[in-house]
């Protein structure tokens, strides 16, 4: 299992990288401008449990219902981070 940190938007190669191989187990985080992926289609297509920063992607404009995953406050992107033995940012 890994913690899995996306902060650039869709058109970051990298990001996309890091989306395609998160496994089952793993916590796919979406924070700063990776919130941007939320609203996507093909975030859900992303295995694993993949969660956006909801301050993050309320500032950028966005109406919570809009998001296709689940989002979560800084609280709880701390306790996802003291989980988790490995991280990929």
């Amino acid at each position: 299992m890994a913690l899995i940190l996306v902060k650039y938007g869709v058109h970051h190669p990298i990001e996309k990288t890091k989306l395609e191989c998160a496994n089952e187990h793993d916590h796919v985080v979406l924070i700063q401008d990776g919130v941007f992926w939320a609203v996507m289609d093909e975030i859900q297509e992303v295995k694993g449990n993949v969660y956006a920063l909801r301050e993050d992607f309320c500032a950028r404009g966005y109406q919570e219902e809009s998001a296709h995953v689940s989002l979560i406050s800084y609280p709880e992107l701390v306790d996802i981070i003291e989980k988790e033995e490995k991280m990929i940012g």
